[in-house]
This record gives structure tokens, sequence and C-alpha cells, in this order.
């Protein structure tokens, strides 16, 4: 595949001599949601291979050209991750376009800013939720942010074709997925030929923390050389089974997506629970993923974080099984830790260990399935402290680091030689990794892209002329090359003391108590540390019911038991922080940050600047004397 991949001029041309190599083969399997079926038996599942899926993709890049979409035309999926986004991908790039992915959790007016940046005008929607967002924009002028290279203005949003993955109200510019698809006839395109690797291939849009989104410009190459490199680096291989429930529209998934596409590795997809609604059905989602049998999962932090305060919210109720549970933890952190640092495991710790593997194994597949190997995690910096509570349970999870911007895997961990706080080694010699002297962390390589879509300022300012694009990140190295993430280069807190924080690491250790969701620390300009913090409201009300308190969630925030609580959370931190890292004072949010409040991003970033201004008032009643 390593040679293929190499020669390959664009990302079409890999998929159609793939297609032709192995038609037979399964590119995809999707479970079948059924609302009469019995929660005890696995869900039914469909698959097509290779030849089905070329007939597809090249129907529907008939279709795509019969109305008008050209070489270097921009068209844009707004959809969560299902099939149909991958062929409607491949059809777009087909035809020498250009593939816009936007998040499907994201509001009207954030959708409408990248169709006007973009300049898409042919959009493939999921469902009505979606449909109706861009009817909505389409009924007048709306806000478009200033950039650094463009003023505040409005604009009026064009769209000419709308096509609908799943069955939606009647209009004249829709059109249904599976009727553009349909035909007999496979048709002769040969567009694709005339394409090379230097040729765009998609602007995927960042997630807007720290101002209006940059669409960066991934080209056919950049994709190319980073499905080589995952495969040249044995994250993945024919054999790979791998389930894809992350949004597409980020770039970790997407090349997941790409793996599946363009290799003989075989991709599972989640059953759509709602063809209304875009909205994902967690408990539906977990289901797919366990009976899947996929063996790689890719996950970002926030989900294991979840799974984690699963298990553990679990363990403290009542019963024999809830005691089992936290025997099992109690015992597999003793072991662990114990061979881990060297010392003395106790008699009773070995015993209870080893008679409660089962119940560890029954875990993992209750999560993962009985095919799994291991997760790669991505998308945001994992807490050691998930990564240790997973890896104590023998679920092999890999963390790895990229940005759209390097298009996108730069490091991974690899089975059988990782070491937890660091994602690992760069995955093939040709990404080149270096550290500036203030840690800021570079790269160049055929993978990394070369700027942001009309957006001059913005690219000179991340790719110097070198070819080195300035990630923004600060990091560490050790001798094996193994890379750590120390945190954002603009995130540095300065006190008014002039002492210098990184805050990630304290709020990851914050985040890693049971009753806590989301922390930002404060202290920029500040004589003191403080935070703002949002509770874990299922861990909080458990815990708060053994004291008799049962009380709404604005209630259990202001409560003062609850209060002293999570003090006592920050105060376990604070045992191990230098004396200007401490956090003095704490405020507890009722409300968690959410994607649907704006204050997360679709991929579960916190947007610390919108939160700073909506939360200014409190966090300013923290500081007076």
């Amino acid at each position: 595949m390593i040679s293929e991949l190499n020669q390959s001029p664009s990302i079409p041309h890999a998929f159609f001599e793939v297609a032709g190599k192995y038609p037979e083969s399964v590119v995809y399997t999707q479970s079948i949601f059924s609302a009469e079926q019995d929660g005890a038996q696995p869900r039914e599942k469909y698959s097509r291979a290779f030849s089905e899926v070329e007939q597809r993709v090249l129907q529907l890049a008939s279709y795509l050209k019969a109305i008008g979409v050209s070489r270097g035309d921009q068209v844009a999926i707004l959809s969560s991750s299902r099939p149909e986004w991958m062929e409607a991908d491949m059809a777009i790039l087909t035809l020498g376009g250009v593939s816009v992915s936007i998040y499907q959790s994201l509001p009207a007016d954030d959708v409408g800013y990248i169709l006007f940046d973009s300049g898409a005008s042919v959009v493939f929607a999921e469902n009505q939720e979606q449909v109706d967002k861009i009817l909505q924009l389409i009924k007048g002028p709306i806000p478009i942010a200033a950039t650094e290279d463009r003023d505040e203005t409005v604009a009026q949003i064009g769209i000419k074709k709308i096509i609908s993955f799943e069955q939606v109200n009647p209009h004249e510019l829709l059109v249904q997925y599976e009727k553009a698809v349909s035909g007999e006839d496979k048709p002769s395109l040969d567009t694709f030929n005339a394409i090379g690797r230097d040729d765009l291939a998609a602007l995927v849009y960042t997630s807007g923390t720290t101002g209006p989104p940059k669409g960066v410009m991934q080209t056919h190459g950049n994709h190319l050389a980073n499905v080589r490199q995952a495969w040249q680096c044995s994250l993945v291989d024919q054999h790979s089974r791998i389930m894809l429930f992350l949004p597409l529209a980020h770039s970790f998934a997407k090349l997941m997506g790409y793996i599946g596409f363009l290799t003989p590795a075989q991709l599972c997809f989640p059953a759509v629970s709602d063809t209304k609604s875009s909205k994902m059905n967690p408990e539906s989602t977990t289901r797919d993923i366990r009976e899947a049998g996929a063996n790689i999962v890719p996950v970002v932090p926030r989900l294991l974080e979840k799974m984690q305060s699963g298990i553990q919210h679990k363990a403290r109720a009542k019963g024999l099984g809830s005691k089992l549970l936290k025997l099992m933890l109690w015992s597999a952190e003793r072991v662990y830790f114990g061979k881990r640092e060297n010392k003395k495991i106790s008699l009773f710790a070995m015993i209870a260990h080893e008679g409660l593997g089962s119940l560890r194994a029954k875990i993992r597949s209750k999560l993962f399935g009985d095919n799994f190997s291991y997760c790669v995690s991505g998308g945001a910096k994992l807490n050691p402290q998930t990564a240790f509570f997973f890896d104590m349970l023998e679920i092999e999870i890999l963390e790895g680091y990229g940005l759209t911007e390097t298009c996108v895997a730069t490091n991974v961990n690899r089975l059988g030689h990782k070491k937890i706080g660091t994602v690992g080694p760069v995955l093939t010699d040709d990404i080149e990794l270096k550290l500036e002297s203030d840690g800021e962390i570079l790269f160049r390589g055929p993978n990394i892209t070369s700027g942001y879509f009309n957006r001059e300022s913005a690219t000179s300012a991340s790719w110097d002329s070198a070819g080195w694009f300035h990630t923004g990140d600060l990091g560490e190295l050790d001798s094996e090359g193994f890379l750590s993430i120390v945190g954002r280069k603009k995130e540095i807190l300065v006190t008014s003391y002039g002492k210098n924080i990184a805050p990630e690491e304290i709020e990851a250790r914050v985040k890693s108590s049971p009753f806590i969701s989301q922390v930002v620390l404060i202290g920029d300009a500040r004589p003191f540390c403080s935070a703002l913090i949002t509770l874990e409201v299922g861990a909080v009300r458990a815990w708060a019911k053994k004291y008799g308190i049962a009380k709404s969630d604005l209630e259990l925030a202001r409560d003062s038991k609850v209060k002293e609580q999570i003090w006592s959370e920050v105060e376990k931190v604070n045992q191990s922080s230098a004396n200007h890292e401490m956090i003095r004072k704490i405020s507890i949010i009722s409300e968690d940050f959410t994607v649907e409040n704006g204050l997360l991003t679709p991929t579960f970033k916190v947007k610390k600047k919108l939160v700073l201004k909506e939360y200014a008032s409190v966090i300013e009643d923290m500081y007076k004397e």
C-alpha cells in the first residue's frame, strides 16, 4: 500500500485503484437502527464492497457534474459521520472539486460563515435539521465576523442545490441523495486524471476557539501522505476494522475515513438513530461501538473521561456488583502502580487482582466489543490520570497528536512502546519536528498544509519562509523522540507577580475528580489563580443524596456542602502544585459548558475567550477584597 499511496497523483485516483484491485472487499459496514429491536440481540448490519461504492461515487459525481460542479468548485458537507459523507467527499474530489467540511452541531450563523468564507453554493445536508439551517440562511443577509484581513460585514448566502441524505420536506432547491446515486449505468468520468498532488482537496475549518474559524487548505498530496504515514508506522493494516463515529468534519476522523476508502482496511459506522436530527444518541452509539466488531476505536479524550467517570460512579453505588467493581478498581490500582513504581504489593491485592480479571475483561468488552485492540486518542490532550486509569484496566489507549494544519496526525504512541503523558514519536521519518527556544512545536513534511484560505496575514504568522508550520503548542522531547504537550503558547498565564503558569496541566488534574466536568483557570495579570468549575452533575447528585440533598442543578452549585466537596477536590491538586500555581478561589457554574450553549467547540474544547466574557462578573467577584 505504501508504494501505491506514494505514486497516486490524487485521492480519487487512489480510490479507483484500490477499488479495481479489491472489488469484493468490504469498504464499510453500518448498523441498522430499529426501535422495535430487542436490545438483547445485536443489531443487524449491512455492508458495501468497493465495486458498489465505486458505482455510487461515479453516479454521484455524474449528478454533480450535471448541476454545474466543476474543477475548483467548493461543495460543502453538513452532516454527522455516515457512509454517505465519505461517498459525497469522494464524488466531489472525482470532479476536481473542493470538499468543505461543516460540523453538524454548528448553529445556522456559524454554518453561514463557513459557506460565505469558502464560497460553497452546493451543500450535502444530512436531514431536516440541517436543511432547515440552510433554508434559514438564504432568507436574508447574515452578519459575517471580521478577520485580520477583512472588516465585519453582512452577506447573503446563495445556494443553488441542497442534496439531503435523509428524506426531507420538499423544496425547489432539494434533491434526495439516493436519487442522485441511482442509475444502472456506470458513468465514465476521468476528470480526476487531471488532478495532481498539489491541487486543493479540502477546506477544513479550525474550531474557532480564538476567533472566526480559518479554512485550512489541505491538498490531495497532504492526505495521501498522511494515510501512507499511518500505514507505514503500523497504526493500521489490511486487517484493521475502524469504528468511525467521531465527526468527519474533523481531520482526525477524516484520516480514518480515507484509510477505509484508500486501503483494504474496513470502516464501521454507527446506526442512524434519528432521521430528522443529527443530535448524537450516546446510548445507541455506545451499543454500536460494542457490537461493531472493530479492533480500532478512534476517540477524543472527553469520551474517555466520561467513561472513566461512569465506571467510578457505578463503583460508588450500593449492591454486591458495585462492591466487586470497587474492589476490582482498588486491586488494579495497587498492582498496576506497584509494578510501575517497583513497590511491594500486598498479597490480598494480588489475589483480588487475579480473581477479578474476568471483570476487567467484561468492562473492556462492554465498552469496546470483543474484537477490540486499542483506542487512538486525539483531538485534544489526554489527561494522564485518565490514561493510567484505562491502562490499569488493561484497555489499550494510544495517544496521538496532530492539527488540522498538519493534515492530520504527526505523532502517535505505538502498541508495545508507549509513554503515558506523551503523544509518542513522529509517525515516519519524513515528518520533521523541532522545538523553538521557547518550546514551541514546529513541523515540516509532505502532510503539512500550506496555509489558510483567503487569510494571508494568518498564514504568514504561522508558516515561515523555510516551510515550517508553527503550531502555537509548547512541547518537550525526550531522548527517544517522544513528544509531550506542555500547553498553548498564547494561553500561558502571567500573574501580576510575573510568574508564568501553563493552565492546561492544572486544569486536567482538577478535572480528574469524578465530581468535576470542566475547569477554566484564571490568573493572567492577577495576584493569584482562581478557577471556574462546572459539575459532573450525575456524580455530584449521587454523592449529595447520601446527605439528603435533593436539589436542582442551580441549587446544587450553590449548596455549601457541595462547595466544600469541590473545594476539597481542588485542594488535592493544590497539595502537589507550586505556590504560584495554587488555586485560591473557585466559582461553581450551574450550567456545564456545551456545544449547544456555544462554550464548547464540536470537538469539546472549551472556548475560553467566550467563557471569560460570559462570566466576567463572576471572575471579578473572586478578586474583590
